[in-house]
């Protein structure tokens, strides 16, 4: 029996822009630093090299094996260096995947890795999340010294990493705190607060990205939250970031995102998109090859 293909698009998981929650107060709140107010920091040179890391996937197609499913797809990865007093985008790396595959699947010219997955397409679509986030860990083993600004929660172990958060599903302070986050000024943060996950001991803390005055925006458009291993010199980093994050926040006119979506990892992620290649060419080979047309 031979793979067919059974869908081309598929509805999306993931969500877009999220508010603060209303619901939900966190557990074991730890603050690490005292009083809680604003703070600020005077300016400092930002560290060389200094690393901006993100990574991508793109549903492909849903393909069928009587009743067996498999989810084919793209994942890329890549970074981009500020050394020199320059920005520079290291070589990214792309692969297609086939999540529930047991061995390489070649379609036309495109070729998908198996990567071990069954069961619902949830599960699938899990799987290749996965599959990007393995990527991205390999792309992080290749970056030597500096710092690390990761899109997204830390999961690497490293020293010298910073992961920013640009949507706000959990809540991390009690209702009492979080009128703190709506007086933050632009280039302020919280205090440090302590935040455990899946065995990790971590420091974060919020911050505010300056807000273009045009349009309006909810107060949560312009927050980050930051975090880093909890370890000798978070205070420090958490006062680097202040002249790190505010001075890359992205401009409305080019992003629909800013001021979250940071300036370098706005244009890394085009660049690992059209790495990717069209949606539409692919599709069409898919079509040809697994009798969708």
């Amino acid at each position: 029996m031979a793979w067919r293909l059974f869908a081309l698009e598929l509805s999306p998981t993931g969500a877009g822009e999220a508010s603060f929650p209303q619901a939900g107060e966190p557990e074991g709140f730890w603050p690490l630093e005292d009083p809680w107010e604003a703070k600020s920091a005077p300016p400092r040179p930002w560290p060389e090299p200094l690393y901006f890391l993100d990574g991508r996937e793109r549903v492909e197609a849903l393909i069928a094996e009587g009743r067996r499913l498999a989810l084919l797809g793209a994942v890329a990865a890549g970074a981009v260096v500020w050394e020199g007093g320059r920005m520079r985008l290291l070589e990214p790396v792309v692969r297609r995947v086939g999540v529930g595959l047991s061995e390489p699947l070649a379609v036309g010219e495109l070729v998908y890795e198996p990567f071990p997955a069954e069961g619902t397409l949830e599960a699938l679509q899990e799987g290749l999340r996965q599959a990007r986030s393995l990527l991205e860990a390999e792309v992080a083993r290749g970056l030597s010294g500096g710092l690390l600004l990761l899109d997204g929660p830390v999961r690497l172990e490293r020293q010298g990493v910073l992961g920013y958060i640009k949507t706000h599903w959990v809540r991390y302070l009690p209702r009492e705190r979080e009128a703190l986050l709506w007086a933050l000024r632009p280039g302020e943060r919280t205090p440090a607060f302590r935040v455990r996950r899946k065995g990790q001991e971590l420091a974060s803390w919020y911050l505010r990205l300056p807000l273009p005055p045009e349009g309006f925006r909810p107060p949560q458009a312009g927050l980050l939250r930051v975090e880093t291993p909890l370890g000798e010199g978070f205070l420090a980093l958490a006062d680097l970031s202040l002249s790190l994050f505010p001075p890359l926040a992205s401009h409305p006119v080019k992003d629909p995102r800013a001021p979250q979506n940071l300036t370098p990892v706005g244009g890394l992620e085009r660049e690992l998109a059209r790495r990717m290649g069209s949606r539409e060419v692919v599709g069409r080979i898919l079509a040809r090859h697994l009798g969708g047309g």
